[in-house]
């Protein structure tokens, strides 16, 4: 799949998630093609699948650019290093309320607590301020405070 050509891409990602902002849930024609893993260049893998998620447009932009939606993009598996295998980090898909493993061209569903795990094994303890952030509440803040 490293050859995949983006509109081969963009027609599996529709095939694989319909077309619905993983974030949202909007549908229509907002959505634009999100590469989880950023950076500037022509990496020879940036399109395949499990690096690739549907967002609406105005989402695609905060996410790169306002720190509230950078911490839920990268607690939900939307945004990803760089160095990351995009198979071994979980993405939530709110529309679903689940979290799944993409794998080559498809999705396998995983518990929460198995995403969590997946999670701390590759970011650490810098997951949990993500997860406070984007959970958004007071415990959730406080939880990661008392673990630092």
């Amino acid at each position: 799949m490293a050859d995949q050509t983006p509109a081969r891409a963009l027609r599996a990602l529709e095939a694989r998630d319909g077309r619905v902002c993983v974030m949202t849930a909007v549908t229509g024609e907002s959505l634009v093609p999100q590469h989880r893993a950023g950076g500037m260049g022509g990496r020879r893998n940036k399109h395949e699948l499990p690096r690739l998620l549907w967002l609406d447009s105005v989402t695609n932009g905060l996410i790169e650019s306002d720190p509230y939606w950078q911490a839920a993009a990268k607690a939900w598996g939307v945004k990803i290093s760089l160095h990351a295998d995009p198979e071994l980090i979980p993405v939530f898909y709110r529309h679903l309320h689940a979290w799944f493993v993409l794998e080559g061209d498809s999705r396998r569903e995983v518990s929460p607590v198995v995403a969590l795990d997946m999670m701390l094994a590759f970011y650490g303890d810098a997951y949990l301020e993500w997860k406070a952030t984007a959970d958004g509440n007071d415990r959730a803040r406080a939880l990661y405070e008392r673990g630092r």
